[in-house]
């Protein structure tokens, strides 16, 4: 009898001890929802570290919003060191880029001036362009860390303006300022949307890359090839399975995609956040998170890229590489096709975007046409097609990429950079320094992959909490130290930062959209209203595209600091290129 209790303890040790053997050697599980650049490289880093990783498509391809252009340009590891060490890892070859596309150009009256061209040929606009630049680069300065932007209380304040506004104050020229908005909107929104906070601490971040380092290469077959490169990688990919639901409990998280069921350890949410707000959450999520899903600003932007069978532009000028019009006709990007003739590929974004979203996509390619035929009246008879991409009626982004409007900083800047339970979140939008970018996608990724691992690990995060502002005693003395200083320079006048310029949008509704233009508006891309001279305010502009920065500084990841030098702001691509996934 003693003995046969003495075999039964053993075989319960023996039990125990096994059983917490497997616990510890069982292979930690992941879900990682979208299939863009974001995604696919967290799951890429966890399968890395030993998950057994699902990936969820909503789609039935990979990549997430890639551009139309048969090229990337990308930056060199300054400006982009994250994306060129997969480039290296994946063994992915680039080109060295031509000189004569290193930098922007202008398409002014139809009349195309390089960079170089535009200070002896058009000198008051370069004059005024160089002083938008010089004042937007002061700006930017001083901001000491981008990572916490409105640190004092008179940054804070400029998260309350519109960059609209603050263009009004710079008193333009009209052809200067039409540029200039085309620039803005191209690369992030209209500027009567854009937090003022926003736009400088996105270009602290690139002070001191030039543009020849956002376009040192060109990627044959643009982002796509990187996230096939991915793709090839990860074992586990299922796609046309959008998520429906996501259930939280103490011990795993459970995703729905119609009537199939998945189950693991943790889970990586990275889609855009209109996606997201799609899902239902339980528990769910609290109300700064809700209210940022719902109210945090994208831009919106349509691509197109109109095929020739030669380049009819050619007799009155070479036009390549990255162009801004002042005419309505949007960011214009022009490439040598694949066989022979030359592709366009047109940005339409701000409220040019918003305004064609009623429009059907002939309509679109049209109204585009009529513009390039009043410039190039062969252009009508060398076209031979379009391809379009609507990030602005795509349900699943409602616009483009993150594009943080007033006021927008103060209520959720880094919201989503922390986990909420067994989530963590990737995607453009959660990167604080290189939102809207291949580089901030991936970043995000790498970033969540390591959120995940932590959380296996033990570690814990506080709630997510956007940064506090300055103490009102602090705000004080900063505002009584700047009384008739920098800031007052910087907005013209001895009078303090105006601070109520544009109407902060409430956090819990979306931003409406303007009123479609009804079909029989023939030509909703009208030419920009030149710039009021003096204090009147300038016509929001209206024309076409915009999206992200205005010069960059290439600034590393995580807390390192951003270099100040003392070069002028730069903007990083934005083209059907250098977007994210």
């Amino acid at each position: 009898m003693a003995a046969a209790w003495v075999r039964l303890c053993a075989l319960v040790l023996i039990g125990v001890s096994s059983g917490a053997t497997l616990a510890k050697d069982k292979t930690p599980t992941a879900i990682v929802v979208g299939g863009g650049l974001a995604g696919l490289t967290a799951a890429y880093e966890l399968q890395n570290k030993g998950w057994q990783v699902t990936l969820l498509e909503a789609k039935a391809g990979m990549g997430g919003r890639s551009g139309l252009a048969n090229s990337e340009w990308i930056g060199n590891s300054k400006a982009q060191p994250v994306l060129n060490q997969y480039l290296d890892r994946f063994k992915l070859e680039t080109l060295p880029a031509p000189e004569f596309v290193r930098t922007p150009g202008y398409l002014i009256d139809g009349e195309y001036f390089s960079a170089t061209d535009l200070p002896t040929k058009q000198p008051a606009t370069a004059e005024a362009i160089k002083r938008y630049e010089k004042t937007l680069d002061d700006l930017a300065r001083s901001i000491d860390d981008p990572l916490n932007p409105q640190a004092t209380s008179t940054l804070f304040a400029l998260d309350q303006m519109n960059v609209s506004t603050w263009l009004d104050k710079l008193q333009l020229p009209a052809t200067a300022r039409q540029l200039i908005n085309q620039q803005i909107r191209t690369r992030y929104d209209e500027p009567s949307r854009l937090s003022l906070l926003y736009f400088a601490q996105q270009n602290r971040v690139y002070r001191g890359v030039s543009d020849r380092d956002l376009r040192a290469a060109r990627l044959p077959g643009g982002s796509p090839v990187l996230a096939q490169a991915f793709v090839k990688q990860l074992k586990t990919i299922k796609t046309n399975s959008p998520v429906t639901s996501i259930v939280q409990d103490k011990d795993s998280v459970t995703v729905k995609t119609g009537s199939a069921s998945y189950q693991a350890d943790y889970v990586v949410m990275a889609v855009p956040l209109r996606a997201l707000a799609k899902i239902q959450m339980t528990p769910v999520l609290d109300t700064q998170h809700v209210a940022a899903l719902r109210g945090t600003n994208y831009g919106w932007r349509d691509q197109l890229m109109l095929k020739f069978k030669q380049p009819v532009w050619e007799s009155r000028s070479r036009m390549t590489g990255e162009i801004y019009s002042n005419v309505g006709l949007g960011m214009l990007w022009i490439e040598p096709a694949l066989k022979g003739g030359a592709n366009v590929v047109i940005n339409l974004s701000g409220d040019n975007a918003r305004l064609l979203q009623a429009f059907g996509d002939k309509q679109m390619v049209d109204q585009v046409l009529i513009r390039l035929h009043a410039f190039y009246p062969q252009a009508r008879g060398s076209f031979t097609g379009y391809e379009l991409k609507r990030y602005s009626t795509d349900a699943g982004t409602g616009g483009a990429y993150l594009a943080y409007g007033p006021g927008q900083i103060s209520k959720y800047w880094r919201l989503w950079e922390r986990p909420v339970q067994r989530i963590a979140f990737a995607g453009e939008h959660t990167d604080a320094l290189y939102p809207g970018t291949l580089e901030g996608a991936l970043r995000s990724g790498q970033r969540a992959a390591s959120q995940v691992q932590d959380l296996l690990a033990g570690k814990s995060f506080d709630p997510s909490k956007a940064l506090p502002v300055a103490a009102a005693a602090t705000a004080g003395a900063v505002a009584a130290k700047d009384k008739g200083g920098f800031f007052s320079r910087l907005f013209g006048g001895a009078d303090k930062p105006e601070v109520k310029a544009a109407p902060v949008a409430k956090a819990e509704e979306v931003a409406p959209a303007p009123a479609a233009a009804p079909a029989a508006v023939t030509a909703p891309i009208a030419k920009e209203e030149p710039a009021k001279p003096t204090g009147s305010k300038a016509a929001p502009a209206k024309p076409a595209p915009a999206h992200k920065p205005a010069v960059k500084q290439a600034h590393k990841a995580e807390p390192k600091k951003a270099t100040a030098k003392s070069e002028p702001a730069k903007k990083p691509v934005t083209n059907a290129q250098a977007k994210a996934s």
